[in-house]
């Protein structure tokens, strides 16, 4: 069950699968792969994003979220403050994808498909106002928070399901979402970004952001 849970990202016009693959040990396919995808990245056998983007757009990783229904789910951003970007649109496989922007001003997308992909390890929304970001998300997809230690940080979930991500303060950043992939060791994955060409942001022991060398940013977290 994975309607209304982080599903899928898209990288527009980021580095290519050499980078990708050796910082996150993912192969690809271009099997059905939609129309602007260079690649569809696999992870243990199991497709979990989207390289390759129209032209002209900026470096970035969006987050996807699971739907039932594409255009009520694009009504219902709309009706919460937020603004859809374009769709419902064809995904090229059965499906309908929106592209939107919420009321805290971070780019997100919505998939109604027959079947997704897992859900996602872990995503984080940098918001400057993240009790309007909360209020956002809670009545577009019905999820709930529960604040955390960290100031003007809350955990998110679907219903009583365990936390899939956080809403955090921006600070002096843009809004945006920060999209979490697992690996066995941060420590290696940032040594192999860097070698790559790519950039270490910041690290702990269960956590490393990184850039890739265009500039989009990602982050690894320990499984």
């Amino acid at each position: 069950m994975t309607d209304g849970l982080p599903c899928w990202a898209d990288l527009t016009a980021g580095a290519g699968p050499e980078f990708y693959g050796a910082v996150l040990g993912w192969t690809f396919t271009d099997e059905g792969a939609a129309a602007h995808h260079d690649a569809v990245a696999l992870a243990d056998g199991q497709r979990v994003a989207g390289l390759g983007a129209p032209e002209g757009s900026p470096p970035g990783w969006t987050l996807y979220v699971a739907v039932e229904d594409a255009a009520e789910a694009a009504e219902a951003v709309e009706e919460a403050g937020g603004q859809v970007l374009h769709g419902p649109d064809d995904d090229g496989s059965g499906g309908l994808v929106v592209v939107a922007i919420d009321a805290g001003g971070a780019a997100f997308g919505l998939w109604e498909a027959d079947e997704h992909a897992p859900p996602l390890h872990w995503a984080e929304a940098a918001s400057a106002e993240p009790g309007q970001t909360k209020s956002f998300y809670s009545a577009v997809l019905g999820w709930t928070h529960r604040p955390t230690d960290e100031p003007g940080t809350s955990t998110l979930h679907l219903e009583d399901s365990p936390a899939f991500g956080a809403v955090t303060f921006a600070g002096d950043a843009l809004p945006h979402w920060l999209v979490h992939f697992p690996v066995a060791d941060v420590d290696a994955a940032g040594a192999a970004a860097e070698a790559a060409g790519g950039v270490v942001v910041g690290k702990d022991a269960q956590r490393a952001v990184l850039e890739d060398p265009t500039g989009a940013r990602f982050a690894v977290v320990r499984r």
